[in-house]
């Protein structure tokens, strides 16, 4: 096991999150954990005193016919090397789209997903495997003149994406400098798309990609936008991706157990209807200082009161450890 700050160029490919472009928007720290069976990319997140490693993706595999034993043993080995080498206080739940096969051992893990939807075949198809509802609501839209296209505006990106998370009382939104920075080092891998009705901006999207995936990583939307406008949205983006060739398009990152009714169970609902399958894997979080993770965690929680919202601990809420 080791750990590199540099990635050859054999391996720049892989995964648009393993990516030094990537990375590199999100933090000045990162690397990648490494063995001759796979390679896992990683930020460093300081805040105060306190350091929490990101994976950014899930383990990638660099042999063929690799098991979920291999994956966990060399999850076992990178835990083994943040404790050693006093990389981090605690490995934090991954990205959305991170669906790890395993998960280390003395960790707290979640069942996880993402829904998925093949765009490797004609527009006609990728349109016939919608739910019908869904296929309703975007002939609806395109009826009455909606209009989905490119922008560079990323401010009104920005701006709506905040009013959205804000709406819904979630802070975590992504800052504008934050964006800016996917901009400019990911440069032809990012999209950002606007969705307007009678020149009124209905809704936004943030879409990377690589050779196969196109992620939405972020969208937002106005509090009530015309019928079919999302939608339509993501129908355009789908089809513009499969005409240059990808395979998959990623809604990032799904709660497996959710209740009825419940907020969640809307916003999954809607990606499942554009034909979407539900990948599932695992997330988890490691914990290597504990007196540390609870301070952090009360001064998430104080900060979170004091803005008006509550903190949700999606680990510590569902998880078992192991």
């Amino acid at each position: 096991m080791r750990v590199i700050y540099q990635l050859n160029e054999n391996y720049k490919h892989i995964n648009i999150f393993a990516t030094e472009e990537f990375l590199k928007s999100r933090s000045s720290s990162y690397g990648w954990f490494m063995t001759e069976k796979f390679i896992l990319p990683f930020i460093v997140d300081q805040k105060l005193f306190f350091r929490r490693i990101v994976f950014t993706t899930e383990c990638i595999p660099l042999l063929e016919n690799v098991s979920h034993l291999d994956e966990k043993v060399f999850l076992d080995q990178v835990i083994e090397k943040c404790k050693k080498e006093n990389l981090c206080d605690f490995i934090y739940k991954a990205q959305a789209n991170a669906l790890f096969n395993t998960y280390p051992k003395n960790s707290e893990c979640i069942e996880w997903g993402s829904y998925i939807v093949d765009i490797a075949s004609s527009h006609e198809n990728i349109f016939n495997n919608i739910h019908a509802k869904h296929r309703n609501r975007i002939r609806h839209a395109e009826k009455y003149g909606v209009v989905v296209q490119e922008t560079d505006n990323i401010v009104q990106v920005y701006e709506l994406i905040k009013e959205t998370f804000t709406r819904q009382k979630k802070l975590l939104y992504p800052s504008l400098a934050y964006l800016q920075k996917l901009k400019d080092n990911l440069q032809e891998h990012i999209v950002f798309f606007e969705v307007l009705k009678d020149n009124e901006l209905q809704g936004v999207s943030v879409i990377i990609f690589d050779s196969q995936t196109a992620y939405c990583i972020y969208a937002g939307s106005i509090k009530e936008p015309f019928s079919g406008s999302l939608a339509l949205m993501h129908y355009k983006a789908m089809v513009f991706f499969s005409t240059r060739k990808l395979k998959i398009y990623d809604f990032m990152g799904a709660r497996i157990d959710v209740s009825k009714g419940s907020k969640f169970d809307g916003i999954q609902r809607f990606k499942k209807r554009f034909g979407a399958e539900l990948k599932q894997g695992y997330a988890f979080q490691v914990i290597l200082k504990p007196l540390k993770f609870k301070f952090f965690n009360i001064l998430v929680k104080i900060y979170f009161k004091v803005k008006g919202s509550e903190f949700e601990d999606i680990l510590k809420q569902n998880s078992k450890v192991n």
